[in-house]
């Protein structure tokens, strides 16, 4: 017998209640690949994005922070081209001018992750409730039957049992998954505040440097 063939069995054996965990399964995987493909979409080199952004301040070139912001991949390029150019506007609070924009790739940012929160807690759940469900049938067999012969019960509880295996089947790689690109996000997130931070600095010096000199 096959590996696939005794997984189908198995999943046929379950009952009806390895349709919903089959379900969040797919869903997983499609949520994990979006992911991924999120993240690769995001990468960026970050020590050489900081520099380059640091020499363009220093140089007073607004033009070319902008440019190199709109060359930079993802949410960081997008959030960084939104902010100069609000910048190049006459903003000069760079938490005001990238609030918005903020606001809108975290909501798109964290969709993703709370589904695979809510496929992580609600696969178990399935998988115990469909055993509960197999437990409840097999007691019935034996009480129909009049027996209490231990293999008709050994038999009822394994059936029982492979949902709840099934079920953490899925939910176990799906919280590892969700605890892994939420650090990735963070990191993300982290080097951005980095970035906003020297456009910060910048801000503040040249808003100094325009008040000029206070003399007491």
């Amino acid at each position: 017998m096959s590996s696939l063939t005794f997984l189908f069995e198995m999943a046929i054996k379950g009952g009806f209640f390895m349709i919903p965990i089959a379900i969040c399964a797919v869903v997983a995987i499609i949520l994990t690949i979006e992911r991924v493909l999120f993240l690769r979409q995001n990468r960026i080199h970050g020590d050489r994005l900081h520099f380059e952004l640091q020499t363009a301040l220093k140089e007073d070139d607004l033009d070319k922070a902008v440019v190199l912001a709109a060359k930079t991949n993802g949410v960081v390029g997008r959030v960084l081209e939104e902010g100069l150019r609000r910048v190049q506007n006459g903003e000069t609070d760079i938490d005001v001018a990238t609030e918005k924009i903020i606001h809108s790739e975290m909501t798109q940012m964290e969709k993703s992750r709370d589904w695979l929160v809510t496929i992580s807690a609600i696969a178990p759940l399935l998988g115990i409730l469909g055993t509960v469900q197999g437990m409840i049938v097999a007691f019935m067999k034996i009480e129909e039957a009049g027996s209490t012969d231990p293999k008709l019960l050994a038999g009822g509880i394994y059936i029982a049992l492979i949902t709840t295996v099934a079920g953490l089947v899925v939910a176990i790689p799906a919280t590892v998954a969700h605890d892994y690109f939420r650090k990735r996000t963070n990191e993300i997130l982290h080097a951005m505040d980095l970035y906003l931070l020297e456009i910060r600095e910048w801000l503040d010096k040249k808003h100094k440097e325009t008040e000029g000199p206070v003399h007491v």
